[in-house]
């Protein structure tokens, strides 16, 4: 009785109770998963996943830059890659800091890490190669332009693959995904191991297991991903090298008018856009692997190892 009437008297003290205890079930829940599922991964010696460790394929004068997004690691080029080592590229598949790791360092992660790996990946291929070209996708693509637009990625030229520049309602119950994440930024422990639930969005082949993937994501990923898709959003949207976007004709996963609205605003000497009808986001899985490697290997012929001063022009194909 006492109970009822402190309720009573005091309306928001169930809200109050539930946003103190939701986030401990939620978590124990999600640490729970999380020992599951790292039952069946099998790490080196230095606890990283073995399916995301980076890889080098190939041998060429111009090499590749590889940068996988969000919950992913290199493993997401494993068909397209060795398509593109075969048309005389040094092709290497990066790691992001963090990415298949145990939580433990996950939770030390900042971005700028993610943007120095890349410099120094860059910087790498640079000692070796005469010319560097970056291919990116989802968020990986919002990292690799974000240092574009800052005047800090060395490249010779740009291709993104649906790249994260804003997320999809599609998936989001109730909430829009920016709202969760706004509620989820005031209630949650920054250090909260938050669980994707959602498989790969993939429309021609099928998605990946979880073991492939890494899933478990602590809360303050979440806050410098939409801090980095925000900035970009106010950002002058100009690049020195060409730039090449490929979207999938449906896209679960991000919002595909977000990306040709930038793309439409964005200054570069050459820019051109393809749209992989039958794909979904994770185009790197999802595409016609060969004739993805011919249509690259055709667009970096043109546009970078012919060396030009191109005049600013824009090509949809």
């Amino acid at each position: 009785m006492k109970q009822n009437m402190v309720i009573r008297q005091n309306p928001w003290l169930p809200v109050l109770l539930a946003a103190l205890t939701l986030p401990m079930g939620a978590c124990a829940v999600f640490n729970v998963r999380y020992r599951s599922w790292d039952r069946d991964i099998e790490r080196d010696g230095d606890g990283v996943a073995l399916f995301a460790l980076p890889y080098t394929l190939g041998e060429g004068d111009t090499a590749l830059l590889l940068v996988h997004g969000f919950g992913d690691s290199p493993q997401v080029w494993s068909k397209l890659a060795p398509e593109l080592a075969e048309r005389g590229y040094t092709v290497r598949a990066m790691r992001l800091p963090g990415w298949g790791e145990p939580p433990a360092v996950k939770r030390t992660v900042s971005r700028e890490q993610g943007f120095e790996a890349i410099e120094s990946e860059i910087e790498a291929l640079r000692e070796e190669h005469e010319q560097v070209v970056v291919l990116a996708h989802s968020m990986g693509g919002a990292l690799t332009s974000w240092l574009a637009v800052h005047d800090r990625l060395d490249t010779d030229a740009l291709v993104l693959y649906a790249p994260m520049f804003d997320i999809s309602d599609e998936r989001s119950p109730v909430l829009s995904t920016r709202q969760w994440f706004e509620v989820g930024d005031r209630i949650l422990p920054r250090r909260m191991l938050v669980e994707s639930l959602f498989p790969d969005h993939a429309r021609v082949h099928p998605p990946r297991p979880r073991t492939l993937r890494d899933p478990f994501v602590p809360n303050h990923i979440y806050r410098l991903l939409y801090q980095t898709m925000d900035e970009l959003r106010e950002a002058d949207a100009r690049m020195d090298f060409p730039v090449h976007l490929v979207l999938p004709g449906e896209d679960r996963v991000v919002r595909n008018d977000t990306a040709k609205a930038w793309f439409e605003a964005l200054t570069a000497p050459v820019k051109t856009l393809h749209i992989e009808e039958p794909a979904g986001h994770v185009l790197p899985l999802d595409i016609n692997f060969s004739r993805e490697a011919d249509r690259i290997h055709l667009w970096i012929q043109r546009n970078v190892m012919q060396n030009t001063t191109h005049s600013p022009s824009q090509q949809h194909d």
